[in-house]
């Protein structure tokens, strides 16, 4: 059995990108800092406040971004959780296939979380951590009201002893995630955004 879950739902509240972020800090210590388009210009991706405190999101986010890639990042976010049952971490990323085409139908998505299961069965992953991909309706403004579906993988490690533990567990949760992601090609060049 492993030690690992990777599931995919569908979550039917839609939305709009881009969105804001006005950065006002939550009671959770996190703001939302709102939709950046940053495929392919690294300095811009450095910027994103999510990932200049957590190399490994970081990574992942590069990789989707790769100009080679046929996917965008949409949002990320990630925080360390301590509570009575000891220490874990949590976070998401969010990201859009760069076509209008490509989102149009949510099973486009299919493949890339099925390749991404494969790949986690056949490494034999041993990482005590949930991955849940859930799929959202969204609409892209900025494409001429493009429709379709964005898709987060939240990621949730599991509970460790220490703060060490669970920050291991995280970054070696989000490399088979970046090894897989940045290697979705375009299928298509009706591109939502340039590539």
């Amino acid at each position: 059995m492993p030690s690992y879950t990777n599931t995919l739902e569908i979550d039917h509240k839609p939305k709009a990108i881009p969105y804001r972020g006005d950065g006002i800090l939550r009671e959770d210590g996190d703001a939302n800092y709102g939709f950046r388009y940053v495929k392919g210009d690294d300095e811009a991706l450095r910027s994103i406040p999510e990932v200049q405190r957590d190399p490994a999101l970081l990574n992942l986010i590069r990789g989707i971004n790769g100009s080679e890639t046929g996917l965008f990042s949409v949002g990320c976010v990630s925080a360390d959780v301590e509570d009575e049952r000891g220490f874990r971490r949590s976070g998401y990323v969010e990201f859009s296939i760069n076509s209008i085409s490509g989102i149009a139908n949510a099973a486009n998505y299919f493949p890339i979380y099925f390749h991404f299961d494969r790949l986690l069965h056949e490494s034999k992953f041993s990482v005590a951590v949930a991955y849940a991909w859930e799929l959202q309706p969204c609409t892209f403004t900025e494409a001429d009201g493009a429709s379709g579906f964005s898709c987060s993988v939240i990621v949730n490690t599991h509970y460790f002893a220490s703060r060490e533990q669970a920050s291991l567990a995280w970054k070696q949760a989000l490399e088979p995630l970046e090894h897989l992601l940045s290697s979705v090609p375009p299928e298509t060049t009706d591109f939502l955004y340039p590539q």
